[in-house]
C-alpha cells in the first residue's frame, strides 16, 4: 500500500474498478473509525486483504487531532468537517491546520465513487447512517449494520454543503458518513470492518465472500430543524437531551429556553445532543429529525 501524503494510503488491484475512499478520524476523538483506518491499513499490507480491483484510499482525517484525542487540532480551529464547502479549492486559505487538511484531502473525494466517513456521536447512541436517500445510496448503505438512515437534504447541520459526503455528491460521487456509536466506545471495531468487507466485495474491490445478506429495511429519517441556545438560555426538559434517537410525540416539552418551553407541533426524534450548561447564544445543542 503506497503513503501519498500524511496518513493518506492507496493500493489500486489489477482490473480497473470502482474507487473507494474510507476516512477515519475527521474529529480525532471519534476512535473507532481510526481504529477501523488503521487495521485494514495492517490487513492490506500483510496481504490477509488483498485489493485485486478498483481502488481503495485510506485516510486519517486530522492527524493532530487524533494525536492529542480531541475534536479539532486546537480549542479555536475550525471543524473539519464543516470544511468542505462545493468550491474549497477556488478559495483562499485561511491557515488553520483543519483548511489545509481539507484542501489535501479534497482531491480524493471528488475522484471517488464512494466516499465512507466514520464518524461517533459524543453521546450514546445507537449506529445510524448519514446520507441522501435514493436507490443508488441504498445500495451501499445495505450492507451496514444499523437501523437508521438520517438525511439532511437541506443542509440543517452546517447551514450549506459542507461536510465530507456533502462534498462527495456535490462532485459526483455517493457521501455516506457513518456514526459507529459514542466517540469512547471503540467495541463495534470488528463489526464495521465486516460491513466495510461486505461492501468491497459488492464493488468488487476485493474477492471475497459476503458473510451476510445485504439489509436495505432500514428506517428512514430527515432533519427538519435545530435547538439554538438563545440569549435566555437552553436547558432540555427531564428526559430528554442524554442520547440520539429520543422519541418525542407532538405537544411534548423537550426543554426551555428561559422559562419559555419548547413544545413540539410534529412527532420526531432528537438527535446529536451536547449538554447545553455553558453553551454561548448561538450554539446548537441538538437537531429535530421527522420519519420520512
Amino acid at each position: 500500500m503506497k503513503q501519498l501524503d500524511e496518513a493518506i494510503w492507496s493500493i489500486s488491484g489489477s482490473q480497473a474498478g470502482k474507487k473507494l475512499t474510507i476516512v477515519g478520524g475527521t474529529h480525532g476523538n471519534e476512535r473507532t473509525g481510526v481504529e477501523v483506518v488503521l487495521k485494514l491499513r495492517e490487513m492490506i499490507e500483510a496481504d490477509i486483504l488483498k485489493i485485486t480491483g478498483g481502488t481503495c484510499n485510506l485516510i486519517l482525517g486530522n492527524p493532530i487531532a487524533i494525536i492529542i484525542n480531541q475534536k479539532r487540532s486546537g480549542p479555536f480551529s475550525p471543524d473539519l468537517n464543516r470544511s468542505y464547502p462545493t468550491d474549497l479549492l477556488n478559495l483562499e486559505p485561511d491557515g488553520s491546520y483543519e483548511d489545509s487538511r481539507a484542501r489535501l484531502i479534497a482531491p480524493f473525494l471528488i475522484a471517488s465513487d464512494v466516499v465512507l466517513d466514520l464518524h461517533s456521536t459524543t453521546n450514546p447512541s445507537e449506529p445510524f447512517l448519514c446520507c441522501l436517500n435514493s436507490e443508488r445510496h441504498e445500495e451501499i448503505y445495505r450492507w451496514f449494520t444499523c437501523d437508521k438512515v438520517l438525511a439532511d437534504p437541506n443542509f440543517i447541520t452546517g447551514g450549506r454543503s459542507v461536510t465530507t459526503d456533502e462534498y462527495t455528491e456535490a462532485h459526483g460521487g455517493i457521501g455516506i458518513c457513518y456514526e459507529t456509536g459514542q466517540a469512547t466506545d471503540t467495541s463495534r471495531v470488528d463489526e464495521v470492518i465486516k460491513d466495510i468487507l461486505n461492501l468491497m466485495s459488492d464493488l468488487k474491490l476485493i474477492d471475497h465472500k459476503k458473510t451476510q445478506s445485504p439489509n436495505s429495511k432500514k428506517e428512514i429519517f430527515e432533519l427538519v430543524d435545530s435547538i439554538i441556545v438563545t440569549a435566555d438560555g437552553f436547558r432540555f426538559a427531564e428526559g430528554f437531551g442524554n442520547q440520539s434517537w429520543e422519541q418525542f410525540k407532538n405537544g411534548d416539552v423537550i426543554g426551555y429556553h428561559g422559562e419559555k418551553a419548547l413544545q413540539m407541533n410534529y412527532d420526531g426524534m432528537t438527535v446529536f445532543p451536547h449538554t447545553p450548561i455553558n453553551k454561548p447564544e448561538g450554539s446548537r445543542v441538538a437537531c429535530l429529525a421527522r420519519k420520512v
